[in-house]
């Protein structure tokens, strides 16, 4: 195919490229400029879903050379606008340039250096590498020169007088409102609710939704879930769609109350995430020709099922909420957990003050990548040794993986749960000894993280291949650790590691995704020895035994090779000893460690 000068099915061929392996990404039509009886000038504007009007990577063809640009394009006539996109283009000059990209300050677009395309593929190649290289840049960027209005209170407090949505005696009533009539009702944001996160895709695919509505035709946003405390109506869920479309209404020019804009966020990241969707909203809306029309179209046609329930079973707005689908941000595993342990703590108090605590575990910041310490713990770790424990694979690729580990355990009516030690392994009450569990074990990981040990494998493994023998190194240590706190634990690592290397070194290949390697751990029955173990000499004692002829290559010192997989891992392991071997106390396992990576 030659895009010099391009066939009728061209548009057709790029366009299906472009939803198999960039989908969410416009592709535009063919604009022709310049003679084309002499040369063929045209160029394709490719538009992703989140960016903001104006801003788009462009194939441009002159004079039969084609090459990819990213363009930030602003309304000449939008003085702020302006100033903006100027402001990011200087950012995206400063973190590109030196990554072979070249930038035309006039024009402000970019594009990669000495790259010709004559193919389809060459174009999609490029594409990627251009879009990889521009888009974090540009999020942040846009973070930068966000304007900072952190507060969501806008208006003075107005009594709007509480409009009874279920009769007497009812648990539950469902009714479709439109979201004029939405806004009417004394709406509230619950302690215990989670915070607001919607993402700068997030607001722009709602946006470019509500474009899209037809005159005189509803245009349904889903469920919203309430809970009528007889004072006002708690939203149980549907919050990321009413804040946003609250200041989207707000930005267009809506004059009637916003019950919304009485409330408030404390955490830092929610308040973030508030300030950015004002900003975004505010640069999609000066795109916007007719305002009023658009306005008159969402606040009159946008509607919701609103399933209201009474304030005697806010468990049932928990089961709903557990249930839903929700349009926006999906529910994560965390988010149900949550749900549903608080159906179980009757008092009302302890339940808000519960909450409010888990919404500030799940803003723990990362501490591994890009996972924080509240998924590495419960996510990763402590449900891989719960599984372990019962010789199950830890069936991490599968629907709700967290959730259904973590719910309330079945019990007998008549005898109540007791003896509970936080140990691991234990069954999972449902309520407050589930949040007690989950902080417990996280407090006791971050302590874990903290040791220089932990922070040196991290640092030799925990990239390219061999990531997925870190990953599970790191839970069987942390199993360890829960028996044995640091007395002994790089002499537990050696024992670890040595016995996951041989199984390496003797294995032509191992799954990518760490099954076959989670698999391993499971049935090495490392966590029986802990578990049975009174004192860390036996463990490791029955440890270093177990790996006695068991493998073909004995030793990394054996390998038949001198580069590749295998010999790196054996690299990275001596790298870890050589900073090590001062923590080994034990004589037998100081003196395997020297024998086997040759460090004095």
């Amino acid at each position: 195919m030659n895009l010099k000068y391009p066939e009728a099915n061209f548009l057709e061929n790029l366009r299906n490229r472009f939803d198999e392996e960039f989908p969410g990404v416009v592709v535009g039509k063919i604009q022709y400029w310049g003679n084309a009886r002499y040369y063929h000038h045209y160029y394709i504007q490719f538009t992703p879903a989140n960016f903001l009007p104006g801003i788009h990577f462009e194939y441009y063809v002159q004079n039969r050379v084609g090459r990819l640009e990213f363009h930030l394009e602003p309304d000449p006539n939008n003085d702020e606008q302006c100033r903006l996109y100027r402001d990011m283009g200087i950012s995206l000059m400063h973190g590109l340039l030196d990554q072979g990209v070249e930038w035309n300050p006039q024009l402000e677009s970019f594009w990669l250096k000495d790259c010709r395309i004559d193919s389809l593929d060459s174009l999609l190649k490029s594409y990627q590498e251009l879009s990889c290289l521009v888009e974090p840049l540009l999020a942040k960027s846009l973070m930068a020169n966000r304007e900072i209005k952190l507060e969501l209170l806008s208006y003075p407090k107005q009594e709007t007088g509480h409009v009874a949505l279920i009769e007497r005696g009812e648990d539950v009533s469902v009714r479709i409102m439109n979201l004029a009539e939405v806004m009417k009702l004394d709406l509230s944001l619950p302690d215990y609710q989670r915070d607001y996160c919607w993402e700068d895709r997030n607001i722009t695919d709602l946006w470019n939704s509500l474009l899209k509505i037809e005159p005189d035709n509803p245009f349904h946003l889903g469920t919203v879930i309430l809970h009528d405390n007889q004072q006002h109506y708690d939203i149980i869920d549907g919050q990321q769609r009413l804040i946003t479309l609250t200041l989207i209404l707000l930005a267009l020019g809506y004059d009637d109350y916003l019950p919304l804009l009485n409330e408030s966020y404390e955490s830092a990241e929610a308040q973030d995430h508030i300030a950015n969707c004002k900003y975004v909203v505010k640069i999609l809306v000066q795109s916007c020709k007719n305002r009023e029309a658009l306005l008159d179209k969402i606040a009159r046609q946008v509607s919701f099922a609103v399933l209201v329930v009474s304030e005697a079973n806010l468990d049932l707005a928990y089961t709903f909420f557990s249930n839903q689908n929700s349009k926006g941000v999906p529910l994560t595993d965390f988010d149900l957990l949550k749900a549903h342990h608080l159906r179980f703590i009757a008092d009302e108090k302890q339940a808000e003050h519960v909450a409010v605590k888990w919404n500030k575990i799940l803003q723990l910041p990362p501490v591994y990548h890009d996972s924080n310490a509240l998924f590495r713990t419960i996510g990763i770790h402590i449900y891989r040794l719960r599984r372990w424990m019962r010789k199950r694979v830890s069936a991490e690729n599968s629907y709700r993986y967290i959730q259904h580990e973590y719910q309330a355990a079945p019990s007998m009516p008549d005898i109540p749960p007791f003896g509970e030690q936080l140990d691991f392994y234990e069954k999972i009450q449902g309520g407050t000894h589930f949040f007690m569990y989950v902080e417990t074990f996280i407090q006791r990981y971050e302590d874990f993280v903290r040791d220089p040990l932990v922070q040196k494998v991290w640092n030799q493994l925990s990239s390219g291949p061999y990531e997925i023998f870190v990953d599970t190194l790191e839970t069987l240590l942390f199993g360890y650790y829960l028996k044995f706190g640091r007395s002994y634990l790089a002499e537990a690592f050696f024992c670890f590691s040595q016995m996951m290397a041989l199984y390496r070194y003797n294995s032509d290949r191992v799954s990518t995704n760490g099954s076959g390697v989670r698999d391993w751990a499971m049935n090495s029955e490392f966590l029986l020895m802990i578990d049975q173990a009174s004192s860390p000499t036996f463990f490791l004692a029955e440890a270093l035994a177990a790996s006695e002829n068991k493998f073909q290559i004995n030793s990394g010192l054996y390998l038949p090779e001198t580069k590749g997989v295998k010999w790196g891992m054996y690299v990275a392991l001596r790298n870890i000893w050589d900073y090590a071997l001062p923590l080994v106390s034990d004589t037998t396992i100081r003196n395997k460690i020297i024998e086997e990576y040759g460090i004095q």
